[in-house]
């Protein structure tokens, strides 16, 4: 493609926009030309000068105008712009170009452009050796040195600030086809040198390495105008030494000495130490870890004593709580009745294992160490993070009064420091659907007026005084402010500061030349003592938001991951359970057999989890405390399997379906319009309708199983009246997998005169509170009890990790009932499949923590 001359740049950027570039403050300061160059005084003398160009008169200036007008006008800009011979703009165009062409070494565009080429490893003898090119001729397009991306962002940055960009880092198309105009041109320029270069950048062995020094050694000399070494350069190529001689400007020669000083220090060859990953068989996997054994006996009035906290509560926590969440604990009134002995607020205390949380998370934090808390739903995970931040505060106080931290503490320094923990915020990252939820939590741990917690959410764009104006008025001290963050609003700022590296940076946070200007108004500007990430498990991949956490990382003394789910969560993991079932199995042996499967996966992944293990605190519901009682303290739940046997023309459909016939249904069973008759009803809905009904009825109704014929509910004889706590009534969960199924369970519900709620993921974060609120403060007898949830999962889910999530979602404190789970299984459909799948996936979750022993004993 031809490169085109500067003045026709300039002239096009001005076509497409006409603010620029002349109107751009960062191209005047660079320029001095504060103006349309050929803007003049209308009522003044032909001779006087011009506005904005001194060496131009009035008449000159009006020229110039009228020819970038005809410019503009005509139907080829470029044509009218290369026209030789004399024409009415023969003096506009002449005046313009001879402007231009004198101006451009004034305000030194070039010497912009080669530093960016320097800074970016784009130069050419960088391009060469990064290519393996031999000669001049193998010197590759634009586009295959993949100098456009690299450069491209750098050098908009530098000519015209942020108007060069829309939408975090990318470039608006008229300064786009301007940059890359003058990367062009840059890059012909340099073809000359790129010659020069190609003859002495030949390694194809060690042994020539010397000779090459030798003759660069020379070349260096002669372009230096070295007499003494002027016998030497004989031995040069003809075509060299002439190339040399024409460099007759000190510019010239000053640019050659750089690339090739340059290209002397990228020829010393680079030999580091290799890495070595030791996988031999004797490691020592005696037992499993959960990342805080060092507790394992010690009782809560030790740990207690161990976090320095005589009077055997959280700083700056609640006391105390409201289970149905009706009650605003950072408002006057609800603190106040919080601090009411007669108000029927609960007891609010971390239990035992959630002290040895904390504990360990100071201890990781004062160290300056990452840790990842994955903890079973359920099990209290956002406490201990919450009181992690609360303890940070408070011993900061503490040393700055007693010179010393409390507790098992008090001989420890904070690593990053030397001394006190420095007075910084923490900040934590969340998806958007757990931002309000982060957001309750905390007000309701922490007491109103100790921390400030801000929301940080959209685009950056509109969170432009976001720093200058909410950061400013609060009146507590950094380290009691916590920035609640989500993911979408960081991955906003990751694109407005960071660019994309190449495969080599495996994700790493890499500056834009907007860095140092723009950061400080986004997250990435600021230092933090500690970075919260929440749902830890969605930056496997790296992307954007995996960029933006590490990012964080790199600001904060300490850093937090938080997940439940560390081996697979979604349908798509059935293909990476094949790949570890394939990788276990088949290292192993490649005939092993589908039983040999899971001894071979349990071993791995017992290795697996000793490497992870000194990061990581791991615990779920079935662990124990000091005492061996499960750390949960709530009565064990109940799993009923409904084997349901369906009606023969479900299994009909069933089969039309698996044909391409079905398409009108969008789910098994039901028609348009709900018919109760055995040709049309569908047993799983059918069986799903009476099943509430029974249990809405009266609390703590005896769980019930199905029959023989697999058609019909009967109570279950295993069990008897259930915990009834009458304060509350029962409530019900629907899980949904898909939302276009909710109307048929709403339907078949109606029918039997049971209302529901409804809430899915495309559910507004406004209406989803109130559905909340509304389904946990509902009562006897009108109360709406029933809750359906979708896209999280309905009957057996496809991993047994999002299983557990389901379940700890209701089997956690301060939720106290007893708690059924019903999972309805076709017989002779799918149904069965993803059970097994689900079994299988949960057993390689199992192995991974560690929680059975018998796996243990199997892994000696």
């Amino acid at each position: 493609m031809p490169t085109i001359p500067y003045p026709l740049a300039l002239i096009q950027l001005s076509i497409a926009d006409s603010t620029l570039p002349w109107s751009n403050p960062v191209w005047q300061s660079l320029t001095n030309v504060l103006g349309d160059p050929w803007a003049y005084n209308h009522g003044g003398d032909k001779s006087a000068a011009a506005t904005h160009v001194d060496e131009w008169t009035v008449g000159k200036a009006q020229a110039v105008e009228a020819f970038i007008n005809n410019c503009k006008s005509a139907q080829d800009p470029t044509l009218h712009y290369g026209i030789k011979r004399k024409d009415n703009d023969h003096e506009g165009r002449s005046s313009w170009n001879i402007w231009v062409k004198t101006s451009w070494a004034k305000w030194k565009i070039n010497t912009l452009i080669d530093n960016i080429f320097q800074e970016s490893g784009c130069e050419p003898h960088d391009v060469m050796a990064r290519l393996n090119c031999k000669s001049a001729d193998d010197f590759p397009t634009m586009e295959a040195a993949q100098i456009k991306q690299v450069v491209a962002i750098k050098l908009a940055d530098v000519l015209f600030g942020d108007d060069a960009f829309t939408h975090g880092s990318f470039i608006v198309a008229p300064i786009m086809t301007f940059v890359t105009t003058f990367i062009r041109t840059y890059l012909k320029k340099l073809e000359a040198l790129v010659t020069l270069l190609s003859v002495f950048k030949d390694q194809k062995t060690v042994e020539n390495l010397s000779s090459r020094r030798e003759q660069v050694e020379t070349l260096l000399a002669a372009a230096k105008k070295d007499s003494t070494k002027a016998e030497s350069s004989l031995g040069l190529p003809k075509s060299l030494r002439d190339a040399l001689d024409r460099l007759a400007t000190e510019e010239e020669v000053k640019e050659l000495e750089l690339l090739i000083e340059t290209t002397l220090a990228a020829m010393v060859p680079i030999e580091g130490d290799k890495v070595v990953i030791d996988f031999a068989e004797n490691i020592d996997v005696g037992s499993w870890k959960s990342g805080v054994e060092e507790y394992d006996t010690r009782s809560e009035d030790e740990l207690w004593e161990d976090l320095g906290l005589p009077e055997k509560k959280l700083p700056f926590f609640q006391t105390r709580s409201d289970p149905d969440a009706a009650v605003d604990p950072w408002s006057e009134e609800g603190q106040q009745w919080l601090d009411n002995p007669a108000s029927p607020a609960q007891n609010l205390a971390p239990r035992w294992h959630q002290l040895v949380g904390i504990l360990r998370l100071i201890d990781r934090a004062l160290d300056g160490r990452p840790v990842m808390l994955m903890d079973g739903v359920g099990v209290g995970k956002t406490m201990q993070a919450v009181g992690l931040i609360a303890c940070l505060a408070h011993y900061r106080e503490h040393y700055r009064k007693h010179c010393k931290f409390p507790g098992k503490f008090a001989q420890r320094l904070c690593k990053k420091t030397g001394g006190n923990i420095p007075d910084l915020p923490t900040v934590i990252m969340s998806p958007p659907n757990l931002h309000h939820q982060w957001m309750s939590e905390m007000q309701r741990y922490l007491r109103r007026a100790t921390f400030d917690v801000l929301p940080y959410t959209g685009k950056h764009t509109a969170r432009s005084q976001w720093w200058t104006i909410a950061w400013t008025k609060c009146q507590q001290p950094p380290i009691r402010r916590i920035i609640l963050a989500t993911t979408n609003a960081a991955q906003d700022d990751a694109a407005t500061v960071f660019i994309q590296g190449d495969r080599d940076s495996y994700g790493q946070p890499m500056h834009s030349p907007r860095f140092e200007r723009i950061s400080p108004s986004t997250l990435f500007g600021h230092e933090y003592i500690a970075s919260i990430i929440d749902e830890g498990h969605i930056l496997r991949n790296i992307n954007l938001a995996h960029t933006a956490a590490r990012a964080l990382q790199g600001k904060s003394h300490s850093t937090v991951m938080m997940t439940a789910t560390p081996v697979t969560t979604k349908p798509a993991a059935g293909v990476e359970g094949s790949i570890l079932r394939a990788v276990f199995v088949g290292n192993h042996n490649p005939e092993a057999t589908q039983e040999e499967y899971l001894p071979v996966m349990k071993k791995w992944m017992g290795r697996m989890r000793e490497w992870f293990s000194p990061a990581v605190i791991l615990r779920t519901i079935d662990s124990t405390d000091n005492a061996g009682k499960k750390i949960l303290g709530l009565p064990p739940y109940h799993d009923h399997a409904l084997k349901i046997k369906l009606l023969d023309w479900e299994m009909e459909n069933l089969r039309n379906i698996a044909r391409g016939y079905l398409d009108e249904c969008p789910i098994v069973g039901m028609s348009k319009e709900w018919d109760a008759s055995p040709n049309t009803k569908s047993m799983k809905l059918d069986v799903l309708a009476l099943l509430i009904k029974h249990h809405l009825e009266s609390d703590g109704r005896q769980p019930l199983m199905i029959d023989e014929s697999g058609r019909r509910l009967v109570p279950n004889p295993t069990f008897a009246v259930g915990n009834t706590k009458p304060d509350q009534p029962d409530r019900i969960i629907i899980f949904s997998a898909f939302v276009t199924s909710n109307q048929a369970i709403l339907d078949i519900l109606d029918l039997h005169g049971i209302h529901a709620l409804e809430l899915n993921g495309q559910t507004p974060m406004k209406k989803r509170k109130e559905t909340l609120d509304k389904f946990r403060s509902s009562t006897r007898p009108d109360g709406v009890r029933v809750l359906i949830l979708s896209g999280v999962g309905m009957d057996t889910l496809w991993s047994e990790q999002d299983d557990r999530q389901l379940r700890g979602r209701i089997y956690r404190h301060p939720q106290a009932k007893e708690v059924h789970v019903y999972r309805a299984i076709a017989l002779k459909t799918a149904d069965v499949f993803l059970n097994n799948i689900s079994f299988s996936k949960g057993a390689m979750h199992e192995a991974f923590i560690g929680a059975d022993k018998e796996f243990r004993k199997g892994l000696l």
